[in-house]
């Protein structure tokens, strides 16, 4: 099984279609999704998504893993992962998250979150 794609935006529809599709979010967006899609997953099947800040400046050290999660598939080769906004918004910088599929890193998605403008 592998990911064969991944997609990042602003919502998620009920079919798995990214939602604004982009890889630049603003501090105060209220939750970013990625959306992936996988080929010889079975449903059932577990996939987990470790969100990372890159480069944060001050904000928190270089690769401080933010969140993680663990799904199971509801359908057989899509699914969703989603990080909501802290209270104090997303810190600017340089983020990704990395999709595992068991114990194996099957993709590494990038994104970013704008500086507020001045």
């Amino acid at each position: 099984p592998r990911i064969t794609k991944a997609e990042m935006g602003g919502g998620v529809t009920d079919k798995y279609q990214v939602v604004n599709p982009t890889a630049e979010f603003a501090a105060d967006t209220p939750k970013i999704y990625c959306v992936w899609k996988a080929e010889g997953l079975q449903a059932g099947a577990s996939v987990r998504g470790v969100w990372i800040a890159d480069d944060v400046g001050d904000a928190a050290p270089k690769n401080f893993k933010i969140d993680e999660a663990t799904v199971k598939v509801p359908f057989a080769n899509e699914g969703s992962l989603t990080l909501s906004k802290p209270d104090k918004g997303f810190p600017p910088g340089k983020y990704h998250v990395d999709i595992y599929l068991g114990t194996d890193l099957s993709k590494s998605v990038p994104f970013t979150i704008a500086a507020p403008a001045e």
